[in-house]
C-alpha cells in the first residue's frame, strides 16, 4: 500500500507521472483539479474531499494545490515535488495547448487563453516571495503558524488559513517549497527524467 501525493507547476509533468504510477502500482489516481471544477469556491467540500482520498489505504492525488490538500500531505508516504525551469514548462504548455486545439479537445482553445495560462505560469515559477516586502511578512506569518502544526488541523481551521492564503500570498513555486518544508522527511523533489526513473523504481521495489 502506497499513498503519494505530487505537485508542480503547469507543464511539469504531474498528470504524466500520477497515470504511468497509478498503471504501474494499481494504484487509484485522483486528479485535484477535477474537485475546483466541481466544487468551485466551496472550501469545506475541497477539504472534504481531500481528507476522503488521503483516509483511503492507498491512493496517488496529483495538482498544484496546497493547503486544502494538507490532509494528504500529512497521510502520504512520499510528496513529489516536479521543479523543472519555466523555459521548460513554457514550451509543454505551448506544445499541448496546440496539440489539444488540433485534436478539438482543448476546453480553453484561442490565443487569448493560452496568453493568459503562460502568464499565470510564469508567476508561479520565477516570482520570488522577497521581492515584495508585504507578501515576505505574510509568507513568515504563516509558515511560522503552519510548521507549528503536530497534529493535522481541523478543516475549519485550513479553511481560514486558504482564505487567508488566497488574499495574502501568490502561489508560486518558491511559496511551496517553503510550505513543504514541514514534511522534508518525506519529500522527494525531480527535476529532471533520470531523477523521474530513479523515484518509480524505488516505489515499485519497496511494493514488491
Amino acid at each position: 500500500m502506497v499513498k503519494i501525493a505530487i505537485l508542480g507547476g503547469p507543464g511539469s509533468g504531474k498528470t504524466t507521472l500520477a497515470q504511468n504510477l497509478s498503471a504501474l502500482l494499481h494504484v487509484p489516481n485522483h486528479d485535484l483539479d477535477t474537485i475546483g471544477w466541481t466544487h468551485g469556491d466551496d472550501i469545506m467540500a475541497h477539504i472534504k474531499e481531500a481528507a476522503a482520498i488521503a483516509n483511503q489505504p492507498t491512493w496517488i492525488a496529483e495538482g498544484v494545490h496546497i493547503i486544502w490538500t494538507e490532509p494528504l500531505f500529512h497521510h502520504a508516504d512520499y510528496i513529489v515535488l516536479l521543479d523543472i525551469s519555466w523555459p521548460v514548462a513554457a514550451w509543454r504548455v505551448i506544445r499541448r495547448h496546440i496539440v489539444k486545439s488540433l485534436r478539438g479537445t482543448n476546453p480553453y482553445p484561442g490565443m487569448k487563453s493560452l496568453w493568459n495560462f503562460l502568464k499565470f505560469t510564469r508567476g508561479y515559477y520565477t516570482d520570488r516571495i522577497s521581492a515584495d516586502a508585504t507578501v515576505a511578512e505574510a509568507v513568515r506569518v504563516y509558515l511560522l503558524e503552519h510548521e507549528g502544526d503536530i497534529e493535522l488541523p481541523s478543516a475549519e481551521r485550513l479553511g481560514v488559513r486558504l482564505e487567508t492564503g488566497r488574499e495574502a500570498i501568490p502561489l508560486t513555486a518558491d511559496f511551496v517549497r517553503r510550505y513543504l518544508e514541514k514534511y522534508k522527511k518525506k519529500v522527494v523533489i525531480i527535476k529532471n527524467n533520470l531523477n523521474q526513473k530513479q523515484f518509480v523504481e524505488e516505489v515499485a521495489r519497496h511494493r514488491v
